[in-house]
């Protein structure tokens, strides 16, 4: 039995629909990451498991209750918010110790839950700091504490990361996997970064316009889309989509080739017929790039992303078709280049032309 439920749950703003028939299942301790782009439903579908949003209809049940008309004080949940929403005239103690006090704790039990959150978000030595005094990082700790004192049911989290620069959406990604093992505690994280997805979740729940595309762990998902918009949407950099005909069909293995790129991919279904048009889809790193003649297509090199380990060319081919190749960060690899590629064997994904599905 799932400990959160959510059973075709949909939410109108006048003439928009927001969510369209959303479904699904939580297990208790899971951490489940609602991603897609803005606009697609997310933030709108846990402000209404926090109760914040009234559910037009459909269920929401917790640990066996129906929710929809609970007040949100009561439905055991906490919420950390995009921005830290913490009092600035109270020290890191005394935020975490407001939401305590107002539910009438007496003060031996509040220390006793500050000094544990405190001590899980390594906030004991910045206890008596007001929040000017604070970097972002901690800030967003200390929210986070805020929500631990309370021991909700459930914890949501609506892109917290996002005012954060590079570095410390790195290290806060980090404390909350950590934290989420430390806590054993079921969470609910919105995010449009599909790196937070792919760090943190332990199921997916890909959202566009309202309904969901895909469910599943990272790797599933990333390994398996089931369609062009999620294999586009994960992935960094993105999936390369280009338009190919079948020039072979062996079983399950079908051979395209796309402007000169010859792949071979596996299907799941219904085998496609020679001379259809079909969308390719092929990772970066799955593809192979070096320089002098090789058997695959001649890219032309527009631009290089140098990371160090690894290099992303974003090269350009027959017809002005783009294509992203991962290559290795000791290439000496530029601009104005000229390289070839081929494809790694059993790496590509095929889609229907007409409807994006997998084929």
């Amino acid at each position: 039995m799932s400990y959160m439920k959510i059973d075709d749950v949909r939410k109108s703003f006048g003439r928009y629909e927001a969510l369209r028939g959303v479904d699904i299942d939580i297990s208790k301790r899971e951490f489940v990451v609602l991603l897609g782009p803005s606009g697609c439903g997310k933030s709108t579908l846990l402000r209404m498991i926090a109760g914040l949003e009234s559910i037009d209809s459909g269920d929401l049940m917790i640990d066996g209750q129906r929710m929809n008309n609970v007040k949100s004080a009561n439905r055991g949940i906490s919420m950390v918010f995009q921005s830290y929403a913490l009092y600035p005239h109270k020290t890191v103690r005394q935020n975490m110790e407001f939401g305590l006090k107002v539910a009438g704790l007496k003060k031996p039990e509040r220390d006793a839950k500050i000094a544990e959150a405190a001590r899980i978000l390594q906030l004991t030595p910045l206890l008596d700091r007001l929040p000017r005094d604070l970097s972002g990082g901690q800030r967003q700790r200390v929210a986070i504490g805020r929500a631990i004192v309370r021991e909700p049911k459930v914890f949501l989290f609506d892109e917290p990361l996002s005012n954060l620069d590079a570095a410390l959406r790195m290290q806060m990604r980090v404390e909350l996997a950590r934290l989420h093992r430390e806590l054993q505690a079921t969470m609910v994280y919105v995010t449009h970064d599909q790196v937070e997805a792919m760090t943190l979740a332990d199921k997916i729940v890909v959202m566009r316009d309202g309904l969901i595309e895909q469910t599943g762990n990272p790797l599933e998902i990333y390994r398996r889309p089931v369609n062009t918009f999620v294999a586009g949407f994960i992935g960094s950099p993105t999936m390369n989509l280009l338009d190919a005909r079948v020039t072979s069909v062996s079983e399950r293995i079908v051979r395209v080739d796309a402007a000169g790129l010859i792949v071979d991919a596996e299907i799941d279904g219904e085998p496609p017929i020679v001379g259809e048009q079909v969308t390719l889809g092929i990772r970066p790193e799955h593809l192979e790039g070096q320089f002098g003649t090789g058997s695959g297509p001649s890219l032309d090199v527009i631009a290089c992303e140098r990371l160090g380990g690894v290099t992303h060319a974003f090269t350009r081919f027959s017809a002005g078709i783009d294509l992203t190749v991962q290559i290795d960060g000791e290439l000496p690899i530029s601009p104005g280049n000229t390289i070839t590629c081929t494809a790694h064997p059993g790496r590509a994904h095929l889609f229907s032309a007409e409807t994006g599905l997998r084929l």
